[in-house]
This record gives structure tokens, C-alpha cells and sequence, in this order.
């Protein structure tokens, strides 16, 4: 069962919707490695990549916010202190005990929530944000 990225989740900012993809290419990727019984081989690459997405990603959006003036950029700012708190909690369980099923599970239930229900509320509202300055 792949999560599909959809317009309804398009910021209107064309670098951080075509981030966006990425992220889900990269969640779609581990759904299919379960499906094929390999997720605790995937699920390292995965943690990997959301460390190295997440700075890129959430730096950009950081930068278009102060070149933008945006009022709710504390808040969202506080967002991504929390999305990488508990990436840093699945990397910890990562190197602590391994790969395991259950690891692959609390990925992908929590930081996928996470991330739907982030580009859904907070991302939506700055890309509005964004478009209504230009």
C-alpha cells in the first residue's frame, strides 16, 4: 500500500512540493521493501536519508520563511525541532538495537503521520503565505 502524494498536499512552491515527492518516493521505497519481507535492511537507508532530507529540507523552508517575513515561522520552526527529536529517537533505537519489525513500524506510523499531517496544516499555510507576497 504505497501513500501517495496528491495535489491537495501541493505547498505552491515549486522546490519544497518537488521535496515533498522525494520524501514520499523515499517512505514508498521502505512500504515496498515489507512487502517484499527486506524492510529491516531498508529501514537503515531510510533513517540516512530523512537525516540528510530533513536538514536540507527544513533549512529551505526556514530561509524562504525569514526572506519572507513570516509570522508563524516560530511555530513552525518548533515543528521541525519536534519532527527531528523523534527522528533522533528511531536512530537511537536504530543503534541501539538494530533493525527489527518494530522499528519499521514506529517509522513509518509516526514520522509519516507526522509529515502528512505537517504538509497538510503548516507547509499548506506557509505556501499561501508565500504566494499571497508575490
Amino acid at each position: 500500500m504505497a501513500v501517495e502524494w496528491n495535489e491537495k498536499l501541493a505547498v505552491g512552491v515549486h522546490e519544497l512540493d518537488d521535496q515533498h515527492k522525494e520524501l514520499f518516493r523515499a517512505f514508498n521505497d521502505l512500504i515496498q521493501a515489507c512487502q517484499e519481507d527486506r524492510a529491516e535492511g531498508q529501514i537503515e537507508d531510510l533513517l540516512k536519508f530523512l537525516d540528510d532530507y530533513t536538514r536540507h529540507h527544513f533549512a529551505q523552508e526556514e530561509k524562504l520563511m525569514r526572506g519572507h517575513g513570516y509570522p508563524a515561522s516560530q511555530f513552525h520552526n518548533k515543528e521541525h525541532e519536534v519532527f527531528i527529536l523523534r527522528l533522533q529517537n528511531l536512530k537511537k533505537e536504530m543503534s541501539e538495537g538494530g533493525p527489527s519489525r518494530a522499528l519499521v513500524f514506529q517509522t513509518t506510523r509516526i514520522l509519516l503521520k507526522w509529515i502528512i499531517t505537517h504538509i497538510k496544516q503548516v507547509d499548506l499555510e506557509l505556501g499561501r503565505y508565500i504566494r499571497s507576497r508575490q
